[in-house]
């Protein structure tokens, strides 16, 4: 490179504010700007993936259904995606997300749930009610539903707060060790951010986005919204407690409501659903709306109608067990 070339690089290096000698020894060596080209990409570069985006053939591009069928082809949790999950204290965010996780296994996926709020046995005994559709499944049972769940789903065993560096270790372990692809984090509060600290709240999105974006995978994360007066109204996607950079970010907002006036006064309320399923944000999809669910409260299922039987994840009888 000539003086006059030198010259001048060393004159943008200082309009630009950085370091003049780093700027200068690049533009020698001619690797000036090279790893921000191989950034710079046109359309025909990526044909493939975009005709996979118009005709997604598996799980791996379309993602996978929530399994209600109110909500086929309108709700799918892809892979490369953030979801932020909402609910009133007590209206069961945490149990429907348990169901979301057996739906995903029952779809082929690996799940893991990072529980920071309940013990493990807690967490299990409601999973495997859901899985068995009833209250008290027996002990043959429980014991064919734990080995079909082997190597599908996964678990933390961590209660109470976490370090960030060490909770994206674990996913990242859960990912290259396990191939587990859909995590659930519950929840943000437990994540080792002050509440008022919306800076460090918006790096741990960030680095969520960062991992579910090199990894190709799903995250599922609860955050608890600001009180509300009453509890007659869903919390929106503008109710999350903290900064408004966590729903920002996120590619997808749900939340879970209970119908407390049901609850309180059924007469009143016949043919009425227990609780709505809210889409309130989703960024890869064109569908916002709320879902009608029914609760059954032996199993702990959410069903799609009134009078639907709750399902059993495994059959089971003594001599042998299946999937559904």
């Amino acid at each position: 490179m000539s003086e006059q070339g030198i010259e001048k690089a060393r004159a943008l290096a200082i309009d630009l504010g950085v370091s003049v000698e780093y700027f200068t020894k690049m533009a020698i060596d001619g690797t000036l700007g090279q790893e921000r080209r191989e950034e710079i990409v046109s359309p025909d570069e990526l044909i493939k993936p975009i005709i996979n985006s118009f005709y997604p053939k598996d799980i791996a591009e379309i993602g996978v259904s929530p399994g209600f069928s109110r909500a086929n082809n309108k709700i799918y949790f892809r892979p490369d995606e953030l979801s932020i999950w909402s609910g009133i204290n007590g209206h069961g965010k945490s149990q429907f997300l348990g169901q979301i996780a057996l739906n995903t296994i029952d779809q082929d996926q690996k799940f893991m749930i990072i529980s920071l709020e309940m013990r493990l046995d807690r967490v299990l005994n409601r999973l495997f009610r859901q899985i068995s559709g009833m209250s008290q499944p027996t002990e043959e049972y429980i014991k064919a539903i734990a080995n079909f769940y082997t190597g599908k789903l996964f678990l933390l065993d961590h209660v109470g707060s976490i370090k960030k560096d060490y909770l994206q270790s674990i996913m990242q372990t859960a990912v290259e060790m396990y191939g587990v692809k859909y995590f659930l984090i519950d929840s943000l509060m437990k994540c080792g951010m002050r509440e008022d600290d919306y800076n460090e709240q918006k790096d741990f999105v960030d680095m969520l986005c960062n991992f579910k974006s090199y990894f190709n995978c799903h995250i599922h994360l609860i955050a608890h919204p600001r009180k509300a007066q009453d509890e007659s109204m869903s919390p929106g996607k503008l109710d999350i407690k903290g900064t408004g950079t966590i729903t920002d970010l996120a590619d997808s907002c749900f939340s879970i409501w209970r119908n407390k006036k049901k609850e309180l006064n059924p007469e009143n309320h016949i043919g009425r659903p227990d609780c709505f399923f809210n889409c309130t944000k989703q960024r890869n999809g064109e569908w916002e709306g709320s879902i009608p669910l029914w609760f059954n409260k032996e199993s702990f299922q959410y069903l799609d109608y009134e009078r639907k039987r709750p399902q059993q994840y495994v059959e089971f009888s003594t001599t042998e067990e299946k999937k559904k």
